[in-house]
């Protein structure tokens, strides 16, 4: 079943083109498939999204990274890269303190730039530069 999804799933670069944008994502570090326990991290945070209206879809990782096609439990999350967009300040501030760290143990949140997702399309491997920030 896990593999069935993950042919289903976009990867983040690939929405980020799509989306023509940079783009937010989170990243469970505990998580397991298929993840029904109601107080697990992801579910927790699932749940804070839907009474917040916020959208979201699973999602795979970076295309051309080792173990990319095997879902990890990733979502995209559908909210501009904008300091001053109230939902990324809402999304933002349940997430990070003042520093930039987690506030929620097992969750990553990242945003993966434009310039990345097409520098990856053209090349099809990851740059020296990076291009993805936590």
């Amino acid at each position: 079943m896990e593999q069935i999804l993950s042919q289903l799933l976009k990867h983040i670069d690939a929405i980020a083109r799509e989306k023509n944008r940079d783009v937010l994502f989170v990243h469970f570090e505990q998580y397991v498939y298929p993840d029904q326990d109601a107080h697990s991290v992801r579910q927790m945070f699932i749940g804070w999204l839907e009474q917040q209206g916020i959208r979201y879809i699973p999602c795979l990782g970076i295309e051309p990274t080792v173990r990319s096609d095997v879902y990890s439990g990733s979502l995209y999350l559908d909210v501009p890269f904008d300091l001053q967009h109230k939902t990324y300040q809402k999304l933002s501030e349940y997430l990070e303190d003042d520093q930039g760290n987690m506030k929620i143990k097992g969750i990553q949140f990242f945003v993966l730039s434009l310039g990345l997702a097409l520098e990856l399309e053209s090349d099809g491997k990851l740059p020296e530069w990076g291009g993805l920030r936590s």
